[in-house]
């Protein structure tokens, strides 16, 4: 019997190790991209919410906005289990011995096992049950002090992603209002032609920092890409097409002055390698690009269509020829990118708006 006890005990020593291995990597160590508990949750719950591709859209959206929400709470409510759990079966062999009622006979029961953690892991410290040697009453204190530092873990875990989120929806606010609340490259360097070289300047920085920022707290807590929003313009992957477009313009198409340097400096290729930094790293949506290459006459026939805005934005241009062939070598490159991280993150695409334009 004693043997049956032995591996109890190992199997919840192993279970507390689990438990605390996920919180260090979730948590303290949330780049590294581990966790045993967290990853593999977040998978199933993600395969879960996929199904919902099969919904009309309005529907999809509304029931995608749960998925971050659900995998939050499904990762800290494992966490709690695995602890209570594992302590228990610690516990269990030594019911009656090394802990044991504080009056009359011990409950030798899975369930007094269960209720002995239950407190000590949440330090209530009831008392109506005991660790009575020394080695029981040691590891009562440990798993005081994991519950303490666990649940204060949890409140930073909780508190560092859902202060990031006002920050990202307050970058993908200004820049919906800098497109002229299109979401379009075009409608961004108008504004940044108009506005004259200080405000493009402090924009163009403000959107280089923006998606250094995006990029660095979606590594570091993955369960952002999660978070879906009913607005276009909130869409991780609008975000990014709305700055590919902006750059990408000002790189093949715009015939930028010697007084405008700002609109060709260092801080362009900045937002093109967070872009692909995004598209790439973090959510690693390369296996889907190939679904999202744009045919070659349909991306001319849309630089055309932006060739001929920026003229009317006053905007000087380059060649024609020249400025739709650099164009599509650019677009070749980067559609697939980001309609390939739509696809894995299931937003529609290209975005509501744009498929209204374009009919």
């Amino acid at each position: 019997m004693w043997v049956i006890g032995v591996l109890v005990a190992l199997a919840g020593a192993l279970l507390v190790g689990v438990a605390t291995a996920d919180v260090f990597y979730t948590v303290l160590f949330p780049a590294s991209g581990r966790g045993p508990v967290r990853r593999p949750l977040s998978r199933g719950i993600d395969a879960v919410f996929r199904q919902s591709r099969r919904l009309p859209r309005r529907h999809r959206a509304t029931v995608l906005a749960y998925t971050g929400p659900t995998q939050v709470a499904a990762t800290l409510v494992a966490w709690f289990v695995l602890l209570l759990v594992g302590w228990a079966a610690v516990y269990w062999p030594a019911l009656g011995d090394g802990v044991a009622a504080a009056s009359g006979q011990t409950d030798d029961s899975w369930g007094t096992a269960m209720y002995f953690s239950g407190y000590t892991l949440t330090t209530l410290g009831l008392g109506d049950v005991v660790a009575v040697t020394p080695l029981y009453r040691a590891l009562t204190v440990a798993e005081a002090a994991s519950g303490f530092v666990t649940f204060t873990l949890v409140i930073s875990y909780f508190v560092s992603v859902y202060t990031t989120l006002p920050t990202r929806n307050a970058f993908a606010l200004s820049l919906h209002q800098l497109s002229g609340e299109t979401g379009r490259g075009v409608e961004v360097v108008g504004a940044l032609w108009r506005e004259g070289p200080m405000a493009a300047a402090v924009h163009l920085t403000e959107l280089a920092a923006g998606l250094r920022r995006l990029v660095q707290t979606h590594a570091s807590y993955p369960v952002l890409q999660s978070f879906h929003y009913r607005n276009d313009y909130d869409a991780l992957p609008r975000i990014l097409q709305t700055c590919w477009e902006s750059v990408a313009l000002l790189k093949t198409t715009v015939e930028v002055p010697p007084t405008r340097p700002e609109l060709a400096g260092i801080t362009l290729h900045e937002v093109e390698n967070s872009v692909f930094a995004m598209c790439t790293r973090v959510v690693r949506a390369r296996k889907d690009a190939a679904i999202g290459a744009v045919p070659d006459r349909v991306a001319a026939q849309r630089h055309a269509e932006v060739l001929a805005q920026l003229k009317a934005f006053g905007v000087p241009t380059r060649d024609a020829a020249n400025a739709t062939e650099d164009y599509l070598t650019a677009s070749a490159e980067w559609d697939p990118l980001v309609a390939g991280l739509a696809e894995h993150l299931l937003y529609p695409w290209p975005p509501q708006s744009e498929r209204q334009d374009s009919r």
